[in-house]
């Protein structure tokens, strides 16, 4: 059994190291926009910065009311007074704790669509991103209502510490629409940019460290699966209490780390100096490549409309599929303006390309 103390010291460790990634995410993202950085800011970056004040509130609600519970003799008989004053607090802390993790943890939902929008990774396919959209906005609506006003009847069954619905105190047909709903949200999230990125026509080794960080949420739905089987196992103890604080903390981790990763690689370039040597000299000769290529495109075009020809490619395939040497060339930078940092984002629309079809 771990004690009151460790538990404590856990707590803040997670919120730590959520807050320092979420820090991290914003010096990047400073490092790719510069002066920009405050002009272009995106609408991730800005519900972000809302969800960390979220966030502490779920945590700063999670450590008062464990602390409550760790000192208060819940055995003994209260007075109704004292049960009326102790109720009151619990409640309200339990409430506020439960509405913000749930708001955390939906709102980096939201952030990562986001994200996987502004990295045109559903590309023509906007429906697919409206309809998840959709059902992830009314996930969390269903969710909160059914907290406010779902199984625990009357409401005010929340503020005492013996209540006559005892759905008020065990939650479990609550937590069992939370989990189907929090799962589901989940695991949409981690398919959509697995299939995506597996599409994209960029190098094997940058595909697989992308997929490696939208794929984190795999983690989310382990703590969320753990967090609700300790809640089954004793509904009536704050068991529970680590669970949702390593649960939210996960979810503040997927959601930044993916934007992470133009610091990441200063860091990298910092510490093994031939690396960036070697990557500097290989994207060199890329862009040399893809220069020559655009040239012999536009001579080849030139050539083309002087003659009244139609522009075809070779293969027989239709120029409107087929892609041009100019856009060849960011196959593999296509997600590098976020994610890598390499690419400024002032007045410059990049496309990427899945499979044969150019988005």
């Amino acid at each position: 059994m771990v004690s009151s103390a460790e538990m404590m010291a856990e707590c803040w460790v997670w919120y730590g190291v959520a807050m320092s990634a979420v820090a991290v995410r914003f010096v990047s993202q400073y490092m790719v926009r510069k002066r920009n950085f405050i002009k272009d800011v995106p609408v991730d970056d800005f519900l972000m910065f809302i969800l960390t004040f979220i966030y502490t509130a779920a945590i700063v609600s999670l450590f008062m009311y464990f602390d409550i519970i760790e000192h208060i003799p819940l055995d003994n008989n209260f007075t109704p007074e004292e049960n009326y004053v102790m109720g009151r607090k619990l409640g309200i802390l339990n409430i506020l704790a439960e509405t913000s993790i749930q708001t955390t943890l939906w709102g980096n939902k939201g952030c990562l669509l986001l994200l996987y929008n502004r990295l045109t990774l559903f590309g023509h396919q906007a429906m697919i991103w409206k309809v998840v959209s959709a059902y992830i906005i009314l996930a969390y609506m269903a969710v909160i209502i059914a907290l406010y006003g779902g199984w625990c009847r009357p409401f005010s069954d929340y503020l005492v510490l013996q209540p006559g619905n005892m759905e008020c105190l065990t939650w479990t047909h609550y937590n069992i629409l939370q989990l189907t709903l929090n799962l589901s949200t989940d695991l949409i999230l981690l398919i959509i940019p697995v299939i995506m990125i597996s599409r994209l026509r960029m190098k094997i080794g940058k595909k697989l460290l992308l997929v490696c960080l939208f794929s984190l949420g795999i983690f989310v739905m382990l703590a969320a699966i753990l967090t609700k089987v300790n809640v089954f196992e004793n509904n009536v103890e704050p068991v529970w209490f680590l669970w949702c604080v390593r649960e939210v903390s996960t979810a503040m981790l997927v959601g930044n780390l993916a934007l992470c990763m133009p610091i990441a690689r200063t860091v990298w370039f910092a510490v093994f100096p031939r690396t960036a040597s070697t990557h500097n000299t290989t994207g060199a000769k890329s862009a040399t490549s893809a220069a020559g290529l655009a040239a012999a495109s536009k001579r080849s075009t030139a050539t083309t409309e002087a003659t009244g020809g139609t522009a075809s490619s070779e293969g027989g395939e239709s120029s409107r599929w087929g892609a041009s040497p100019a856009r060849s060339s960011h196959h593999d930078t296509g997600l590098d303006m976020e994610t890598y940092g390499k690419v400024g984002l002032r007045n410059k629309t990049r496309r990427v390309s899945v499979g044969e079809e150019s988005v």
